[in-house]
């Protein structure tokens, strides 16, 4: 059964690891799993200006996120949609958004130890606005 849209608000606050899917410049597939923030409806990632992520996505913007929990009952929401990017470093705001996302995953002390580390690197923010919204529990007996 498919998530309402209050379970599938819920579920993408929760510190679930995303697959950002990219298509490379002769139609490969390319997935790597990622955190992410959920931010007025949008799924906001960020990655390295080098990456083949970015590159794939300055090709082509379009994008499928995959966010699922690993442990049973299985639920999966799959956002499918458009990246939009800025370039900047991890310094400022931007040092402060990855500081909170850290935290919401490693916890206060890893995530700031980390966040720490990479003050002053360069990264690409990511925002996806859903133009299609896929979802399921299992737990409710489903099959998407």
């Amino acid at each position: 059964m498919a998530l309402s849209e209050k379970e599938i608000e819920a579920f993408l606050k929760e510190p679930n690891v995303a697959v950002i899917a990219t298509v490379g410049p002769d139609g490969s597939p390319h997935a790597v799993p990622t955190w992410y923030e959920f931010e007025k409806g949008d799924i906001v990632l960020h990655m390295g200006p080098r990456s083949l992520r970015y590159g794939n996505l300055q090709h082509n913007d379009r994008v499928a996120v995959c966010i699922d929990t690993r442990m049973p009952p299985y639920k999966a929401v799959i956002i499918e949609g458009s990246a939009r990017m800025d370039e900047g470093t991890y310094e400022g705001t931007n040092s402060e958004r990855m500081r909170k996302m850290a935290v919401h995953y490693l916890g206060e002390a890893a995530g700031n130890r980390y966040a720490d580390s990479i003050e002053g690197q360069s990264m690409v923010r990511v925002r996806v606005t859903p133009q299609r919204v896929t979802s399921w529990d299992y737990g409710r007996r489903d099959d998407p």
